[in-house]
């Protein structure tokens, strides 16, 4: 799992925990499984962007993807 991966889904988290939107909720608004958002939501399965967002809009949020040139020091391990 990446760096950019590890941070979406904390961003995820957050946008629910501060919007107080429980998982349960997510779910019957968005036709998933409990399960499978707690999945997505701890790198178990696959949080594609398109579910992220779909997840942030239900907290008033949006998602912005910034593309930035050079490399970490992280990549170069």
């Amino acid at each position: 799992m990446t760096s950019a991966e590890n941070a979406l889904r904390a961003q995820v988290r957050a946008a629910l925990a501060t919007t107080r939107i429980s998982q349960a909720e997510t779910c019957r608004q968005l036709g998933l499984s409990t399960k499978h958002l707690n999945m997505m939501l701890t790198g178990k399965a696959t949080l594609t962007l398109d579910w992220a967002e779909r997840i942030v809009n239900l907290c008033g949020k949006r998602i912005e993807v910034l593309v930035l040139s050079g490399r970490t020091e992280e990549d170069s391990d």
